[in-house]
């Protein structure tokens, strides 16, 4: 068994990782989809519509029926979701927005934490439309930054958390997923690696 160890060529050690890291993948997916399938049906995984009003504020103001940034870490809160696998919105700004964030706060936390969050991305085909999913967290509060300035005024229409997904959606590739195989495939690789050159090392 040990020769075999020794014997491993670098090129299976990589093709073995990227095949287990793909894996692992696959298994996120199926996880995903059949977790928040139970979930919806037995009804903890709620569908459901919010707007702007529903929310609590913070560096947002309503003048004159105009919401309007007063700093720079606008935010807006709900309480009111128990369980959070995605969210979509709609918005329209006047300063383009730059980075936009989804924020989840678990039983038990003291406070939002940054490494608790979901990015923000435009809807393919969608003008105006923004989402951020997750796999599926029991969550005490969820906030939105849906801009980084002051000054910014801001048109809001539907808040839609948790809209049911395709199978295909939890098996959905992205850029950060292959650049995350290349990366994660080089650094075990190499790490499995130096460990085969100790073993031979501590067996010769």
């Amino acid at each position: 068994m040990i020769e075999k160890i020794k014997n491993i060529s670098s090129r299976r050690i990589i093709l073995g990782t990227a095949l287990a890291l793909v894996a692992l993948f696959l298994a996120k997916g199926a996880f995903g989809l059949v977790t928040e399938t139970v979930a919806r049906k037995n009804g903890s995984l709620e569908y459901r519509v919010m707007l702007v009003q529903d929310m609590e504020w913070s560096g947002i103001e309503n003048r004159d029926g105009v919401l309007i940034t007063t700093d720079l870490d606008p935010q807006l809160a709900t309480r009111e979701i128990a369980k959070f696998s995605s969210l979509k919105f709609y918005m329209e700004y006047t300063v383009f927005p730059g980075e936009m964030v989804v924020y989840y706060m678990e039983p038990g936390d003291a406070g939002f934490s940054a490494n608790k969050r979901v990015w923000l991305t435009p809807v393919q085909g969608e003008m105006g439309w923004y989402t951020a999913d997750t796999s599926m967290k029991t969550v005490s509060a969820i906030r939105i930054d849906p801009t980084m300035y002051a000054g910014n005024q801001l048109t809001f229409g539907d808040f839609i958390f948790n809209e049911e997904k395709t199978v295909t959606d939890y098996f959905e590739i992205s850029a950060g997923d292959i650049f995350n195989l290349f990366l994660y495939t080089g650094i075990i690789s190499s790490v499995l690696k130096f460990l085969q050159e100790m073993l031979k090392k501590e067996i010769d």
